[in-house]
């Protein structure tokens, strides 16, 4: 199996590689912590529709509920 054969870089020229991998470093980063924000507002969501499921299931008010949790 050859090799590859490997490209000796002027250090300029790695040093724009280098910076270019770090913006697409941060552009991924960027991508993933939005979908991290939108993913933990859809968990927030989830809980609060499943929350208010067990309020209407459990035929007490929501004014009743917020009180037993206060108390």
């Amino acid at each position: 199996m050859a090799r590859k054969k490997k490209i000796n870089l002027t250090p300029e020229e790695e040093l724009e590689q280098v910076l270019s991998e770090i913006d697409q470093t941060k552009d991924t980063l960027k991508a993933l912590e939005k979908t991290r924000k939108e993913l933990e507002a859809k968990v927030k969501m989830d809980r609060l529709a499943a929350l208010d499921e067990l309020i209407s299931e459990s035929g007490k008010s929501y004014d009743e509920v917020e009180e037993l949790l206060r108390n």
